[in-house]
């Protein structure tokens, strides 16, 4: 009896109950914004293509606008190609009138005795098909030597006549092509040349490499430039009014053209530098001019003597020293020269030759007279200015 009232006085246990629970409202509202964009983006997409699909002015400005863009591009394109047809077409042409010059000469050797060692030391170019090569005239200096020319098909041809210009570093040399036809290069004018303009340059660098082409374009006008030569840098001589420009130019390449982009020759390569990268020199082509005009008339070179040694005094330099002015202080005075017999002396500072104020070399400046002509000098001697009156003999 007693079990039985335990059972019924005892509490019954709790069933757990296990509940999920429902989503918030919120996750119902981020699921609605989603489709609501995704709905709109879709609706702005076909909306878009029909646009397009059957709007007349739209295709029409797609398509222009396609071909406009392709248009540029194969315009960028053939303007490349042009500039580098340009080049090829100038190298072409002017290639076969550039030479190599080779030396000859006899030395002693103690395994071999008397030998006759030849080489290629510079580069020339072809301005009179009748045999007329114009180079530089260090590359062709040395007068115990013998020369050659060579050209680009490989035929040697021995140089009958070398003339000088020291002062321009210019040499004329005649070969006799015989039955060969030689074809001369176009002299342009170097007088109105801008700085950026483009020039190419062909030589035989190193003497190895003859034919050899660079590019580049000029890089400054009017330089004043000291060359050095021999050994050690032994002889050295200062040129006037020279072209600077980029183009590589290398030992070898003394005496060949530089050329604008007409294919003209405008100046003659004969100086780079040492430690510094492209930086080369060419004499303008119109120093050269004259030249050529002199020995087609007289069969030489006809230049003006005055008969002096000197050395410039710049506007700074002048300013270090008493009883000096800037022009050029005569050293020496050749006895037997115009310059004695005019009444010039050693001391005196020109400072005024003819109608030019002797403000850059002296010998530049000569040059622009005429063998004959009577020039007035004007020197400070002593400090007083006096003038002098000089005619002009001819250099041998």
């Amino acid at each position: 009896m007693e079990e039985k009232n335990d059972k019924k006085n005892e509490i019954p246990k709790e069933k757990k109950k296990i509940s999920f629970q429902k989503p918030g409202k919120y996750i119902y509202a981020i699921i609605g914004v989603f489709l609501i964009i995704l709905v709109t983006l879709l609706i702005i997409l076909a909306s878009g293509y029909l646009a397009i699909r059957y709007s007349t002015p739209i295709q029409e400005y797609l398509a222009n606008f396609l071909d406009k863009d392709s248009t540029i591009l194969e315009e960028r394109k053939v303007v490349i190609t042009t500039e580098e047809s340009a080049v090829i077409n100038i190298v072409e042409q002017a290639s076969p009138s550039v030479v190599s010059i080779a030396i000859s000469k006899l030395t002693l050797s103690q395994d071999q005795g008397l030998i006759d060692q030849s080489s290629n030391i510079g580069t020339g170019f072809v301005v009179d098909k009748d045999g007329v090569i114009i180079t530089n005239q260090h590359v062709v200096s040395d007068l115990t030597a013998e020369y050659k020319v060579v050209t680009q098909d490989g035929k040697e041809y021995s140089v009958d006549e070398v003339l000088r210009d020291d002062l321009n570093d210019v040499a004329l040399i005649k070969i006799d092509p015989e039955s060969d036809e030689l074809k001369e290069l176009e002299l342009g004018d170097s007088e109105n040349l801008l700085v950026g303009q483009s020039v190419i340059a062909i030589g035989t660098p190193l003497g190895e490499y003859a034919g050899s082409v660079t590019t580049g374009i000029i890089s400054g006008l009017n330089r004043s430039v000291t060359a050095s030569s021999g050994w050690f840098g032994s002889t050295s001589k200062t040129y006037e009014d020279v072209i600077q420009t980029d183009a590589a130019v290398n030992p070898g390449n003394s005496g060949g053209p530089l050329l604008n982009s007409q294919g003209e020759v405008i100046g003659i390569n004969f100086a780079t530098t040492s430690g510094a990268d492209n930086i080369s020199f060419a004499i303008p082509i119109n120093k050269v001019k004259s030249r050529i005009d002199e020995y087609r008339t007289y069969g030489k070179f006809i230049r003006p003597y005055l008969g002096v040694t000197y050395q410039m005094i710049s506007e700074y330099e002048a300013l270090y020293y008493t009883d000096v002015v800037p022009g050029a202080l005569v050293l020496r005075v050749d006895p037997t020269s115009p310059a004695y017999e005019g009444g010039l002396r050693r001391g005196d500072i020109i400072t005024k030759f003819g109608e030019y104020d002797v403000n850059k070399s002296l010998g530049e400046i000569i040059q622009q007279h005429k063998v004959g002509e009577e020039v007035e000098i004007k020197v400070m001697r002593e400090s007083v200015e006096e003038t002098v009156k000089v005619i002009l003999g001819e250099m041998d």
